[in-house]
């Protein structure tokens, strides 16, 4: 990673896109998302959520419009098709088609330290991050042909200090959208109609009941093949049988030596030193806490 590098493309073999199409689109999808589709402008993006009735993030994935009944979900590949078949139980009669972007095309991520200029092709612009006294610019583009590398460290380590959590098959169905800031960074409407799940997001928001939240995480090694990965659980030291939080992303920092983590942990965490398990010897050490780069939202 060349942090002196003022452009950078690279695949995203990680994500995939799901395309949602059909005069009923838009209301199908307000229907289950946790944020409003129909105030959507052509070309625009927003970050949304699929729940389970109890609450708990099945998806989430990035969402653009790019005509008026044509709905992109930029998503992680590991659990894009089996949710593709979650939307089509609740299809039943609505005009909508629901498919899986072809892997002849390839999704790549496009990092700038300038404002990036608009493309022909299909994209999805993301929140900038700060990184290093630089601000990063950020976006998802479908090409289709592979004419770029696959470095993709920087693009993850971006990811994971936006703040911004991603679902993977390792978190799905563990969390309700406060305990990983989903609300925070624009994930949840809370004006919007009914979706499933939305009574305990709407009470746990009102109600002031969640005890759980995401952290960013450093741990300082030399080794770049740890396998800290999400669904990972870490530990405080005065308990160490109950772990305390779970991975949500990580990516290494080459030229620093240190992972960067989201986190989602209890707040009793907040006071105690946390760590993953102490067994490894690789892992022994401690994991400083950080906050997230923005304030959590008050309803």
């Amino acid at each position: 990673m060349n942090n002196t590098m003022t452009s950078l493309k690279t695949l995203l073999p990680n994500w995939a896109l799901i395309q949602i199409e059909g005069p009923d689109s838009g209301a199908f999808l307000q229907n289950l998302l946790t944020n409003d589709v129909l105030k959507m402008d052509v070309n625009s993006s927003k970050l949304a959520g699929f729940c389970t009735p109890k609450g708990r993030l099945l998806a989430s994935f990035w969402i653009t419009r790019s005509e008026s009944n044509f709905y992109n979900l930029w998503i992680s590949k590991d659990i894009a098709n089996e949710f593709i078949q979650k939307l089509k139980l609740f299809r039943l009669r609505s005009k909508v088609e629901i498919n899986l972007v072809s892997e002849s095309l390839y999704i790549v991520g496009e990092v700038n330290d300038k404002p990036l200029i608009a493309l022909e092709d299909l994209s999805c612009e993301l929140n900038p991050v700060s990184y290093q006294n630089t601000l990063y610019f950020r976006r998802l583009s479908l090409i289709k042909e592979n004419d770029v590398g696959l470095d993709n460290s920087l693009w993850n380590l971006l990811e994971v200090l936006s703040g911004v959590p991603r679902i993977t098959t390792a978190t799905k169905d563990l969390f309700v959208p406060q305990m990983i800031n989903f609300e925070s960074v624009g994930g949840v409407d809370f004006k919007k109609g009914c979706y499933p799940g939305q009574e305990v997001v709407a009470r746990s928001q009102y109600l002031g009941t969640i005890k759980r939240r995401l952290k960013l995480g450093v741990f300082e090694s030399n080794r770049h093949d740890l396998m800290i990965s999400p669904g990972m659980e870490v530990f405080m030291d005065s308990d160490q049988d109950q772990p305390c939080g779970v991975v949500v992303l990580s990516s290494y920092d080459s030229i620093q030596k240190k992972y960067y983590l989201q986190l989602e942990l209890n707040n009793k965490a907040l006071d105690s030193e946390v760590h993953f398990s102490k067994l490894d010897s690789q892992l022994s050490g401690s994991i400083i806490i950080q906050e997230p780069p923005y304030s959590l939202l008050i309803v």
